[in-house]
């Protein structure tokens, strides 16, 4: 009788864990809001938009990311705390370092990439510069609140 009890009790975990195992970790994100963009040379209120697929598992995003008017990534990738990846055909792009809270949908990037930061303050990047772009923001403290907030949250990777 208790070995009978203790195989249900079996069958019951490993059906629970099969149904968690199958269940979507896919997460549609599709954000359209304001970013404060700062740095060296640059204070001043844009739009960002980032549309794709964010896996709660592997804890990476692939998408689009749209900053202000003219400016368009379509292949893009990352993990919180890591680096800001575009792909354009076979060209692959470092474009900085981006924290993302996928519940919240707040992201901060520090942009660090030449050619991307030379479009946004129409001026030449040394390599000692960055521009920091952070959503939802329209105003410095803000920005700097959400940045500082996103940065000292624990990433998956560290649990």
């Amino acid at each position: 009788m208790k070995l009978r009890k203790f195989h249900v009790a079996l069958a019951i975990i490993f059906l629970s864990l099969l149904l968690l195992s199958c269940t979507d970790s896919k997460k549609e994100i599709d954000i359209s809001n304001s970013a404060y963009l700062y740095g060296n040379e640059v204070k001043e209120t844009s739009e960002i938009k980032m549309k794709g697929e964010y896996d709660t598992k592997k804890h990476s995003f692939i998408g689009s990311l749209s900053i202000g008017n003219g400016i368009t990534f379509d292949n893009i990738t990352f993990s919180s705390g890591s680096g800001l990846i575009s792909y354009n055909k076979a060209t692959r792009a470092y474009l900085g370092q981006i924290f993302f809270d996928h519940n919240s949908l707040e992201l901060t990037i520090e942009i660090t990439d030449k050619d991307l930061y030379q479009k946004l303050t129409h001026s030449i990047n040394d390599g000692e510069k960055k521009i920091t772009i952070t959503s939802p923001a329209t105003n410095i403290e803000d920005a700097k609140r959400i940045n500082s907030e996103l940065k000292n949250k624990e990433l998956p990777f560290e649990k």
